[in-house]
């Protein structure tokens, strides 16, 4: 996790629709992802989800999670984290940078991070303390909808309208130029998947905002 909601905690909602709960968990996927390599454990579940896709659908979202859950089977963690640190750290500048700032300035920590963090603080929310990354990095945007759809241990979930705001500002506004940055990129393989499940995953959440 990249952002602390005031108590850190995120308890079950059983207020929470099915469709809900699976944005909210998608959200936390693609933040883990993201932040970090993953686990064997995180490996594992990925191959062995049978509920986020039914058998018989064949939409893009689909077609693109069955490719993560093989690309998650095909590889092992070792080879996932050199993959990770090739594209998201490497020496000196990234292969593929990860930061809202430079996919809408050109540069790193702009004015839109300074009003990311402006808006953050009005709504409660802060980095993580134990975070080296900069609030608009793409995991803590998707950290901060998971809490939007989710809710927290004091605060509801919040409104469709607020949620819809925050991804098409946020989120949506530079998703495009990420996605096609990882996977064009030499040093991916998995995260090809990773990028191709997650503009997947928006384009579903861009045309469920829109038509709300």
């Amino acid at each position: 996790m990249t952002i602390d909601a005031p108590h850190n905690e995120i308890p079950g909602s059983e207020q929470l629709s099915p469709e809900d709960g699976a944005r909210a968990d998608v959200y936390a996927l693609l933040g883990n992802l993201f932040y970090q390599p993953p686990s064997k454990e995180l490996l594992q579940a990925i191959a062995a989800n049978e509920t986020l896709c039914n058998d018989v659908s064949d939409s893009d979202f689909c077609r693109a999670w069955r490719a993560l859950q093989h690309a998650a089977v095909s590889t092992d963690v070792a080879a996932v984290k050199d993959e990770y640190d090739a594209a998201f750290i490497g020496t000196g500048r990234q292969a593929v940078m990860l930061y809202g700032s430079f996919y809408l300035t050109g540069f790193l920590h702009e004015k839109p991070l300074a009003q990311l963090r402006e808006e953050l603080t009005q709504m409660g929310l802060a980095r993580s303390g134990s975070s080296h990354e900069t609030e608009d990095h793409i995991s803590a945007l998707c950290d901060v909808m998971r809490l939007l759809i989710h809710g927290d241990h004091d605060t509801p979930p919040a409104a469709l309208a607020a949620q819809r705001d925050f991804f098409l500002r946020h989120i949506n506004s530079w998703q495009t130029q990420l996605c096609d940055a990882v996977d064009g990129a030499s040093q991916t393989g998995f995260y090809k998947r990773v990028a191709q499940f997650a503009r997947a995953f928006f384009a579903i959440e861009y045309e469920s905002f829109e038509i709300a």
